[in-house]
């Protein structure tokens, strides 16, 4: 399905959510992207919180297809969900993840220095914006009917020419950035063999482990967040809501008293595609970042494997590696969001009014914000979301966030500094703190 534009077109979009809360903001969001242009006025989006916590990605991504097969069910006439919806529908499921202590809000609405000059109207652009960009107009277009499936907790960069060849394609897609040993030992990374099937997926592997998946320019493929699955492998997925103890990851199957069963979408649902994997392997291993097969939910967690292998096994796992890609992810570290934010910013000034543009250094980062009178930012310092009045001095390293006008004379009372036991969390003030 391809929009007016020439660009790839979502037939349902769906962002998952873990509070309640946030339901109505984040369906706001969407249909304010639909308004701006970015999202096609004919998709669906919908925004599905998470009936239990933690689902794990694996179970938010199951109960996120059954919803999305609902509602276009309902739309095409049917009085039941039937997996006929899924035979044109290009399907993504975003997944928003944890909460993010250097922003109101999550990871997927982080606001990012730049702004976008072919948007309908002036608007911020958070890492859901650039993600939805890289998702839409270079990686998917061009794949068949199926569903994607991407986390939002970090930022991917990909050659302007890049294009994915769908020739002879048939089950499982992964998408791998390049990663050098060193940061893959905190990440996920895909073992290819030389056919470009996925043999195994480590997770926080050693030295030795991680180094046997490096590819010919001698980096490392890292799990990086999309995947697909062809129409014939979203059946079988949402055929989970009605198989026990599956079900317990979907709101029909917790609502019918199904024990809640946490899975996860790579170290589960991927893993049993491996071709290194064994069925006992598979049921019985314990895995870092999964739940315990020892536990007090053992035979819920085997049962749960073992029905996935059931389904999935046989399912080819292929490997899309982009080498001049590069990804970046983005953690709790303040020191690291700092950099981030202010590296990255192409315009000192986004969306905001500085009175003395000439007080604002070079590599300093000022978004959404109103700086009234004296107020001077250092190098590699950033302001977002605040209302200053001068005279405030901010040194280089700090983040201050949220502050209004009437804090501005606490602000010139505390002497602003990174110290070497705060370089990892920054300063913080205000809602964001």
């Amino acid at each position: 399905m391809m929009s007016s534009r020439g660009h790839f077109s979502w037939t349902v979009v769906v962002l998952t959510c873990q509070h309640k809360d946030s339901v109505y903001s984040f369906q706001r969001e969407l249909e304010l992207r639909q308004q701006r242009g970015s999202l096609s006025p004919e998709a669906l989006v919908l925004t599905v919180r998470d009936r239990q916590e933690p689902l794990g990605s694996g179970g938010a991504t199951l109960n996120a297809l059954l919803v999305a097969a609902e509602h276009l069910s309902n739309r095409a006439g049917y009085t039941v969900v039937t997996a006929d919806v899924l035979d044109n529908a290009h399907i993504l499921i975003l997944h928003t993840g944890r909460d993010f202590p250097w922003s109101s809000c999550c990871r997927a609405f982080c606001w990012i220095p730049v702004e976008k000059p072919d948007n309908k109207i002036q608007a911020p652009v958070c890492c859901l914006d650039l993600l939805l960009d890289r998702l839409t107009n270079q990686i998917c277009p061009g794949s068949p009917p199926g569903v994607w499936v991407c986390s939002t907790d970090m930022m991917l960069t990909l050659p302007p020419n890049y294009t994915l060849s769908w020739e002879g394609f048939s089950g499982v897609r992964v998408l791998a950035l390049p990663g050098d040993v060193s940061y893959a030992a905190n990440h996920g990374v895909y073992l290819p063999d030389e056919q470009g099937n996925v043999r195994d997926i480590i997770y926080k592997g050693t030295t030795v482990q991680i180094q046997q998946a490096a590819m010919s320019d001698g980096q490392v493929p890292m799990v990086s967040g999309p995947v697909f699955f062809s129409r014939a492998v979203s059946e079988k997925l949402l055929q989970t809501h009605v198989t026990p103890p599956l079900d317990g990851c979907t709101y029909l199957g917790l609502d019918s008293g199904a024990p809640p069963l946490q899975i996860s979408l790579f170290l589960d649902i991927l893993k049993c595609l491996c071709s290194d994997q064994t069925q006992d392997q598979f049921v019985n291993d314990e895995r870092v970042g999964c739940s315990s097969v020892a536990g007090p939910q053992a035979a819920l967690v085997r049962g749960g494997r073992a029905e996935l292998w059931r389904i999935l096994r046989g399912t080819p796992l292929t490997l899309a590696y982009v080498p001049d890609g590069q990804y970046d992810y983005m953690t709790v570290s303040g020191k690291e969001h700092v950099q981030r934010l202010s590296s990255s910013s192409t315009n000192r000034n986004t969306l905001s009014h500085i009175e003395r543009e000439n007080n604002i250094s070079e590599g300093a980062c000022v978004i959404n914000s109103v700086l009234e009178g004296d107020v001077s930012v250092e190098s590699a310092a950033v302001i977002q979301h605040c209302h200053l009045q001068g005279p405030v001095h901010i040194p280089s390293g700090c983040l201050l966030s949220g502050l209004d006008r009437t804090t501005s004379s606490a602000v010139r009372n505390v002497r602003l500094s990174v110290t070497s036991s705060f370089r990892d969390i920054a300063l913080c003030w205000g809602s964001s703190s």
